[in-house]
């Protein structure tokens, strides 16, 4: 017998709807408030309501207040026009607990073509939703690791400059993009003054305070995008600037200076009786062969230049 010839009578409609494990109800699609006509076994379960219980009630009556709107506006409008709809709804048993139902609305029409009921599949997905979660936050937990450790990787603990270690993988590669496209690029090479007597009077805690303090005014005067400040090694740092002139390189020096001059760190054993720095100075001369550790060996003199000269003073190669 074909299938299309066998009758499908309410208790065959009934045990193969009862056999699924699915939450199945029927609704009246022609009533304003679409009440539920039948559901199964499943849907009992899934809800936590008996079937005398459930008979009558609105086709929305375990809805959450959780769910999306979006969600529930393609539900009316499904029930409204007679469609169908595929929607993730946030519910509620009758033991008050929520979950999770992939819903999906579809249209039953008459012998006319207009639609006299709805039947609607629910599926618990809870267990699949909290498992999602789970990975999300896995995922998520696992980037922000990530973030961290690239972070340590790039940064000097103490002061949260760029170390050398990330310098000396940027610096070429930026040396490289400025004199293809014949930016100014200039290196700073500052040291703090008379380091060890300050560490020797103050001891290693007030040192590194004020290596952080120094590390503060280096990031307060060089904040462009394109200025990277770096923690060398020891009361060392180093500065790349990309587009900056060597007029313009002399002004940002005097401008640290100027500011370490206002900050007055106390420095007794020196004189002036503050923390002060020197500062030596390189920028790229394109037209002559030089490479990128040449820039810094340059701007290493005109420190060292800086500190027989008085300290306290920027010098340029």
């Amino acid at each position: 017998m074909p299938f299309s010839d066998i009758e499908v009578s309410k208790t065959l409609l009934d045990k193969t709807l009862s056999s699924l494990t699915d939450g199945v109800c029927i609704v009246d699609a022609k009533q304003p408030k679409h009440p539920i006509l039948y559901v199964n076994p499943a849907f009992e379960v899934m809800s936590g309501y008996s079937l005398q219980e459930i008979i009558g009630e609105d086709y929305l009556f375990l809805n959450s207040t959780q769910t999306k709107e979006t969600e529930l506006c393609s539900v009316r409008s499904a029930l409204t026009y007679g469609e169908g709809c595929h929607v993730i709804l946030r519910n509620t048993r009758k033991s008050g607990q929520m979950f999770w139902c992939d819903t999906t609305l579809s249209s039953i029409p008459d012998k006319e073509g207009n639609t006299c009921y709805f039947i609607s599949v629910q599926k618990d997905i809870s267990d699949e939703i909290q498992t999602q979660k789970i990975i999300a936050e896995q995922i998520s937990a696992l980037e922000d690791a990530k973030r961290r450790l690239e972070g340590l990787a790039q940064t000097d603990s103490l002061t949260g400059l760029y170390n050398k270690r990330y310098f000396e993988l940027q610096y070429p590669t930026q040396y490289s993009i400025a004199k293809r496209n014949d930016d100014c690029l200039t290196v700073f090479m500052v040291d703090v003054d008379h380091f060890k007597q300050y560490n020797d009077f103050y001891g290693h805690l007030p040192g590194d305070e004020c290596l952080k303090k120094v590390a503060q005014a280096l990031n307060h005067v060089f904040q462009r995008t394109s200025d990277f400040v770096t923690r060398f090694g020891g009361e060392e740092f180093v500065i790349f600037s990309v587009g900056l002139s060597e007029l313009q390189a002399q002004i940002s020096a005097r401008n640290l200076l100027e500011y370490m001059k206002d900050l007055k760190i106390p420095q007794e054993k020196s004189e002036p009786p503050y923390v002060t720095v020197s500062i030596g100075i390189a920028s790229a001369l394109w037209e002559h062969a030089m490479g990128p550790n040449e820039l810094i060996e340059r701007a290493d003199k005109a420190m060292y230049l800086a500190k027989s000269s008085g300290r306290n003073k920027a010098v340029v190669y």
